[in-house]
């Protein structure tokens, strides 16, 4: 990332708000750009997306306990591309 990083780092919220829960492969292009970047973006950065990530995984799991329909997170390989970038924080 080049220029502003304040402005950088608020793109990086926006993709990653408006990428959680598709179900096309922008999922997986979001959260493979959130791995690759993610040294590089503020504490204060990924702590947000940590926290959007976090708030979706438990959405989604509530949602696949009860049998919706809608997932949260998307379809299975989309969930599992959003696993990649929770292990970020918790590695397991």
């Amino acid at each position: 990332m080049t220029g502003n990083t304040a402005f950088d780092d608020r793109v990086a919220i926006w993709a990653v708000r408006y990428c959680l829960g598709r179900m096309t492969y922008v999922s997986g292009e979001c959260a493979t750009w959130v791995v690759r970047h993610w040294p590089r973006l503020s504490q204060e950065t990924r702590n947000c997306i940590r926290r959007d990530v976090d708030d979706a995984f438990a959405d989604d799991d509530k949602a696949r306990t009860r049998g919706d329909q809608f997932k949260p997170l998307g379809w299975d390989c989309d969930r599992r591309e959003w696993e990649r970038v929770r292990a970020l924080w918790r590695p397991e």
